[in-house]
């Protein structure tokens, strides 16, 4: 008797765990199930139930994709810009129509999927979630160039090489030492010489010095990890500083220095930080203007930042 109770509870439980896209009438319905809730359902309110259809793709993952004439749908969610005759599944959780590439393995904003600057046409996997495309590495939805991506080694999910270069997700670490790199987590990792955390170098190995008295014309690729500052002599806004003049950036241009790339990111909490990446014949260099925040100052400066620069280089190989 106890044996047949569970299974016809068991049977219960599958039979009213209900999920998918369901058309009753002219509307279009989405069923799931909630441990909270129990079995729900939704309209999908944008849906066309004349011309709905459920979406079978070979795909390795567990999404239910449903269209319409106009529109494509994830578990019952709409994605929008999507040209659904022509979705189809590449690989590793990497989607595509006729314009774009799209990656659903990992994301925050489920209409914030697409690759960006990825002819759909020419992307090679490579192992999950990395692909290429041309020169660029492809991280999740992300990218970074690579002038040598056909050196390009996966070492883990977040982590990978080339001969020249240590790879974090879609950034560059610009001053790691490839041969002795060792990973110590899917953000932080050290060589024989620095440790690098957030794809920027640990703030412990840099040395401070003054903007005023620091001789420019020494050797960049030789110079260590170095910190300004005296730069700036009062807290400032982001929003309003964020385009301004960056004095290293500045003095590299002028010694023959050209920008590759800029890149804007928070880091630790409200903390943010523009990461400049620069080359000359003979080295790369990194220049970051970091804008830290410090939330025991008093009320009205709290959205203010105490903004120092530094910078790190090292030899083209």
């Amino acid at each position: 008797m106890k044996q047949l109770i569970i299974i016809l509870f068991t049977i219960l439980i599958l039979t009213s765990c209900r999920h998918g896209y369901k058309v009753e009438g002219d509307k279009v319905y989405y069923e799931y199930w909630n441990e909270g809730s129990g079995q729900n359902k939704r309209i999908i309110e944008l849906a066309d139930a004349k011309t709905f259809q459920k979406l079978s793709l070979d795909c390795d993952c567990n999404f239910e994709f449903g269209m319409d004439k106009n529109h494509l749908f994830m578990d019952g969610e709409l994605i929008k810009n999507i040209e659904p005759n022509t979705f189809e599944f590449i690989g590793n959780y990497i989607f595509r129509d006729k314009d774009a590439a799209y990656f659903f393995g990992f994301y925050n904003n489920l209409n914030d999927c697409a690759i960006k600057g990825v002819n759909p046409d020419k992307i090679e996997l490579i192992k999950y979630p990395w692909a290429k495309s041309g020169n660029l590495l492809i991280h999740g939805k992300d990218t970074v160039f690579l002038d040598d991506i056909r050196d390009f080694v996966p070492l883990d999910d977040n982590w990978g090489k080339t001969k020249k270069y240590i790879i974090n997700k879609n950034q560059i670490i610009y001053g790691a030492d490839v041969t002795s790199f060792k990973i110590i987590n899917s953000f932080q990792g050290k060589d024989r010489n620095y440790s690098f955390k957030y794809g920027k170098m640990s703030e412990n190995d840099f040395r401070e010095v003054s903007y005023k008295t620091f001789d420019f014309d020494q050797d960049f690729c030789t110079i260590k990890p170095t910190v300004f500052a005296d730069i700036y002599d009062s807290l400032v806004y982001y929003n309003t500083d964020e385009n301004e003049r960056i004095e290293i950036v500045e003095r590299l241009k002028s010694d023959g220095f050209i920008i590759n790339n800029i890149r804007h990111s928070n880091i630790a909490g409200d903390s943010k930080i523009i990461r400049i990446f620069m080359t000359n014949n003979n080295c790369n260099c990194t220049v970051e203007k970091l804008y830290n925040i410090d939330y025991s100052r008093p009320s009205g400066t709290e959205d203010k930042f105490e903004v120092v620069e530094r910078i790190y280089c090292s030899p083209k190989h």
